[in-house]
């Protein structure tokens, strides 16, 4: 029962997204009345099997069920084979998955009536919900990069969804430069993993590593993987890009930065929790990461006067305090605040359009009415420290200008080369200009 559950879960999708492309290919878009309907119907089918499959999982737990299929690709001795796992984890993701996707569909029906793009929403969130599958069932690295290469590429489509325009192109751009900088680790850590380990399977590895002999180079393992989950959880130092990414209609910003893109660093983290045991240095390190920008989001998200991007930076507080929970061995509570927050930040998104008229209502505005401060910090710092620190937060603490410097920094060998090329090409062309003359 579970498996067939599954198999629906994970192939349901993927044919929907195939059918969508191949009436795109064709030119054979249906109309945006039937789409709306079809795509609301198929949601509601998605959140179904998910709920019952996490219902499943929830009376086996803390049991997972381990399925294998063929290898998926051969390379000399290694075999990447299609390996699943169906636990309380990844069934819990899947399901707040289905479930807030199905309630974008349906709010983007009203939001974007009309629009030219639709079509191409829809499209591109059905893939990111077969994404969302296979990350959420993925038993090893390898497999896990498929679904996690999905995600940031829709995400950087939907970033520049209004792609007339040059600003949200800009911010695809940078957020593009951000995943592929940190997607890095999971395939460094999918080749380390390979050559010390000959294994990427989440289940085996922490077996494997008793009886390895290659000492302190599996901290390396660690460290990519933890890498890697920074850019898309917008933990620093790479925290500048999510704000910069509300340029996308308000219903991705709410699916991708408020609930299910954003909270996929820390899953990555609990997946490869029972490795990173086996090292406590890392642990101390995912905890450092997510308390630095907990404290980080908060002060600048203070200082910001926009809906979307105090939201945006409220998100990456709550994912940094996620990772102190996951650093401190709460994985259930951490997967449970993940649910709720995802759901939290999902209406309030939404919602944000509405904020103005909220506030324009509100009894209390433009009223002489003194409201009593909660207890906090500000109280223990001086009016000099307190405006320092506003400045730097005003400015995000200048971390667009250090992100800058590094990326200069490391691609100085492609700068180069760049140079080296256009040098050549001028030197290439004035040649050829001599011989026509010439001639």
């Amino acid at each position: 029962m579970i498996e067939n559950l599954f198999i629906a879960a994970i192939i349901s999708p993927f044919i929907w997204s195939m059918l969508l492309g191949i009436s795109f290919l064709t030119h054979l878009k249906p109309s945006e009345r039937f789409l709306s309907s079809s795509v609301n119907y198929f949601s509601l089918y998605m959140s179904v099997i998910t709920l019952m499959l996490f219902v499943l999982v929830w009376h086996l737990s803390p049991s997972s069920t381990l399925l294998d299929y063929k290898d998926w690709i051969v390379v000399g001795e290694y075999q990447f084979k299609l390996r699943f796992i169906v636990d309380l984890l990844g069934a819990t993701y899947a399901l707040m998955s289905a479930t807030l996707i199905s309630t974008i569909f349906r709010f983007s029906s009203n939001y974007l009536h009309k629009e030219e793009g639709y079509f191409r929403f829809v499209f591109l969130l059905s893939i990111l919900l077969f994404g969302l599958m296979v990350v959420s069932f993925a038993r090893s690295l390898d497999l896990l990069f498929v679904g996690w290469e999905l995600v940031g590429t829709t995400s950087v489509l939907l970033i520049s969804y209004f792609y007339f325009q040059v600003q949200p192109v800009r911010h695809a751009v940078k957020a593009i430069i951000s995943y592929r900088l940190c997607d890095m680790g999971i395939l460094a850590a999918s080749a380390w993993t390979h050559h010390y380990l000959h294994s990427t399977d989440f289940t085996e590895l922490p077996k494997i590593l008793g009886h390895s002999h290659s000492g302190n180079a599996l901290i390396f393992i660690g460290l990519f993987v933890i890498w890697a989950s920074l850019a898309k959880g917008g933990q620093l130092p790479m925290s500048s890009w999510l704000p910069t990414a509300m340029e996308g209609p308000t219903p991705s910003s709410a699916i991708f930065y408020g609930a299910l893109s954003v909270h996929l660093g820390p899953f990555l983290i609990m997946r490869f929790y029972d490795y990173l045991e086996h090292f406590p240095a890392l642990l101390w390190l995912v905890g450092a990461i997510g308390f630095v920008t907990a404290i980080y989001a908060s002060l600048v998200g203070r200082t910001r006067s926009d809906a979307k991007t105090m939201l945006a930076y409220a998100t990456i507080s709550q994912v940094g305090l996620i990772y102190v929970e996951i650093a401190h061995g709460l994985t259930n509570f951490a997967l449970f605040h993940i649910f709720t927050h995802a759901s939290l930040r999902t209406f309030q998104f939404l919602r944000s359009a509405s904020l103005i008229s909220d506030f324009t209502d509100n009894p209390l505005v433009q009223q002489n009415v003194s409201i009593n401060k909660r207890l906090s910090l500000e109280k223990f710092f001086s009016s000099n420290t307190k405006k320092k620190i506003f400045v730097h937060a005003l400015h995000g603490f200048h971390l667009d200008f250090f992100t800058m410097k590094f990326l200069q920094f490391i691609c100085w060998p492609i700068q180069i080369y760049m140079k080296m090329e256009d040098s050549w090409m001028e030197w290439d062309s004035q040649f050829v200009r001599k011989i026509f003359r010439k001639r």
